[in-house]
């Protein structure tokens, strides 16, 4: 039975990821660019248009004051008695003009509505100009409205429960005499009304907006990866192509060399013995390195099969222990294998083997001398645990999740030390998610490291 590997579908998943990354990146300026220009577009013409008012209300009031203190002028023998007609409401959506004593009492006043004085009142300051939000009932009886108020036809938009009120205030006097000061307000109500259908109106724009933003952010990632996802094909086609016109030269320097080692008297030439010697372990880590890289343009590419045998587990890795004693005992490291007598199961055999000896080389690479290694198997119903315990350096917590990562190496220096290019866990990685399985790692830095493999494991045909 064969089963493919799901390498790449991984691969297209990290390039989707990767252009949903793209996408909200664009997006985010695009959007961010129409917010910022809807802001600026919102309050400029809110200051617009305030402003307008603001000046015709300064004008209102100017003009008021100017035009009663003539009046106080031509008839000086009126100042302190005056009469409700003698201040008119004149500006369109003007609600109240007051003149108010500088003790704060009402002295003449005039408004659209009588029965909201006390309200209005209440809402005067001694400012300028200013605004404020005035609740008043304003519900009234339309016989009295129709007696007080000649023509009041057009007042019933002011039917509201509250208005916003932009207040103008001058100052009275005649012959240097104060006479007080001049209230004007008028209603507003109806821009911020407006204000809040043009926020409506640019909250649905931004949403179309935003529509079109993510249909032109997703063609414009979609462009992006187009030359990133060629960069990536050629470069895996470059490594499954030099790995593999690498391996035969190697394989023929490699045989050289144990040509040479066998003419070669040791005592007579023990100089040229050291020299071949450390030439053939190069060539024996670079054919490591080639084969790792070679294995994993293959996985890149799809084409590895999965080929499932059944097997004895305990004894496949009892082989793969005994492979690594040399270097466990060069290092004084006791090197211990726990499991089964038989555990039948079924998978590529040829991997997990693989997958025995880059856990176990990696955990003897990085235990210093007269540690402790060891190897557990164990089944629970249908799921086979690898578990490969060290008491070597570990790993730093920030590390962890990055140790299954290519080329990833956690201590640069010992890494190169011990020969490590950071392809072992990677390869490891791979093997078990193409059995679909899971690894894990839990380490505690300067402690030791332990690697739990959880694969489906299955003696059944």
């Amino acid at each position: 039975m064969k089963t493919k590997s799901s390498r790449r579908d991984r691969e297209q998943n990290m390039f989707k990821r990767t252009q949903r990354r793209l996408t909200k990146g664009f997006l985010g300026q695009l959007m961010s660019f129409l917010l910022l220009f809807s802001v600026v577009m919102f309050g400029v013409l809110y200051l617009v248009i305030m402003q307008d008012h603001e000046e015709e209300v300064k004008t209102l009031a100017k003009d008021e004051a100017a035009r009663l203190e003539r009046y106080l002028e031509r008839n000086s023998e009126r100042v302190g008695e005056f009469k409700e007609h003698e201040l008119e409401l004149r500006g369109a959506g003007q609600v109240f003009v007051y003149l108010i004593s500088p003790e704060g009492e009402l002295l003449i006043g005039n408004e659209a509505f009588p029965q909201v004085r006390p309200d209005l009142l209440s809402a005067l300051e001694d400012q300028e100009l200013f605004q404020r939000k005035v609740k008043v009932d304003f519900s009234y009886d339309e016989h009295e409205e129709d007696e007080d108020h000649d023509g009041g036809e057009g007042h019933d938009e002011y039917l509201r429960k509250d208005i916003t009120l932009l207040i103008a205030r001058e100052e009275v006097s005649v012959d240097g005499r104060e006479i007080g000061s001049l209230y004007v307000g008028t209603d507003i109500s109806f821009v911020y009304q407006m204000f809040t259908w043009l926020f409506g109106i640019l909250i649905g724009l931004l949403l179309v907006f935003l529509l079109v933003a993510w249909f032109l952010s997703n063609r414009m990632s979609k462009k992006a990866m187009v030359p990133i996802s060629t960069a990536f094909d050629r470069q895996r086609e470059f490594v499954a192509d030099a790995s593999h016109e690498l391996r035969t030269p190697l394989s023929v320097i490699l045989s050289s060399i144990d040509a040479i080692e066998m003419t070669i008297d040791e005592k007579q030439e023990p100089m040229v013995r050291k020299m071949l010697f450390n030439m053939k372990d190069e060539v024996k880590r670079m054919t490591g390195l080639v084969s790792d890289l070679l294995t994993l343009a293959r996985s890149d590419s799809g084409k590895i099969e999965r080929n499932d045998e059944v097997f004895n587990f305990t004894e496949m890795a009892q082989k793969a222990v005994d492979g690594m004693k040399p270097i466990a005992q060069e290092k004084q490291i006791q090197l211990q294998f726990h499991a089964p007598d038989a555990l039948p199961g079924k998978g590529d055999q040829h991997r997990l083997t693989q997958l025995l000896y880059i856990l176990l080389d990696n955990a003897l690479k990085y235990t210093p001398d007269g540690g402790q290694v060891e190897l557990d198997l164990s089944r629970k119903q249908d799921e086979l645990t690898i578990t490969v315990r060290d008491t070597g350096i570990g790993i730093r917590p920030e590390e962890q999740s990055y140790i299954f990562d290519r080329f990833y190496r956690g201590d640069k220096a010992r890494s190169r030390q011990e020969g490590s290019y950071g392809l072992g866990l990677s390869i490891a990685k791979w093997i078990v998610d193409i059995h679909q399985g899971t690894i894990e790692v839990k380490s505690e830095y300067g402690k030791g490291s332990t690697f739990v493999v959880k694969l489906p494991f299955t003696n059944r045909s």
